[in-house]
């Protein structure tokens, strides 16, 4: 009697790779596929040495565990959505809202801009130095001793007799003789916001020259 070989590998290991690596990403597709694989391999077994049992065991646990990953990852996959959807939806009622981000840049059209210094002590002295797109001073705001925390500050072009245009702000302060820079934060109106997929990150587009930020970088919204 003639006997056919098998043209099935009989490694359990190369079985689970070929499942995996099968056509369709759904666990129904790898289910009809191992199933099918399963049917072959006892179809053109060698009769005169027939596959043990315990590797049809040994295969059913891998499709489990296979199985499993998938609907782990489509589950996933769903929750990703849902969480994305989520998000756009909260966000979107930032919109119109004035948030304050740090920066040290900004642009001025003849409208008042707050802003505030955070100071982690205490200092004698606390300025901030107005500077034009050329680099000069073009004013210098005293605002005296400070406790530690947030200073408010506000940029009003008109009193300051500032013309529209880019400016930047420095803030020094000065404690036991030592003068250093402080972080400064901007305040401008939320216009818009969007969700970048690939990041999963979503992005503020602000007023006042701010341009687009992380709305994590927010640090207060009124």
């Amino acid at each position: 009697m003639n006997v056919t070989p098998s043209t099935t590998s009989n490694d359990p290991a190369a079985t689970a790779t070929e499942v995996m690596n099968s056509p369709g990403n759904d666990a129904s597709s790898i289910r009809n596929e191992f199933l099918t694989l399963m049917i072959a391999q006892i179809q053109n077994q060698d009769p005169t040495n027939p596959i043990d049992g315990t590797e049809y065991v040994t295969q059913l646990a891998q499709f489990s565990q296979v199985e499993s990953l998938e609907h782990m990852r489509a589950n996933q996959a769903t929750s990703m959505v849902m969480m994305e959807n989520l998000a756009i939806v909260q966000s979107a009622q930032l919109v119109g809202k004035t948030a304050m981000v740090p920066a040290s840049e900004l642009e001025i059209d003849g409208l008042p801009v707050d802003g505030k210094v955070y100071l982690g002590n205490a200092v004698e002295e606390l300025s901030i130095d107005i500077i034009d797109e050329n680099g000069d001073v073009v004013h210098t705001l005293e605002l005296g001793s400070q406790e530690p925390g947030d200073v408010a500050f506000t940029i009003d072009p008109e009193v300051l007799d500032l013309p529209a245009g880019e400016y930047s702000i420095e803030a020094n302060i000065t404690a036991d003789d030592v003068t250093e820079t402080a972080d400064t934060f901007i305040a401008a109106t939320i216009e818009k916001v969007h969700f970048v997929s690939a990041s999963g990150v979503m992005m503020a587009e602000l007023g006042n020259g701010l341009g687009t930020v992380s709305v994590l970088e927010i640090s207060e919204v009124s």
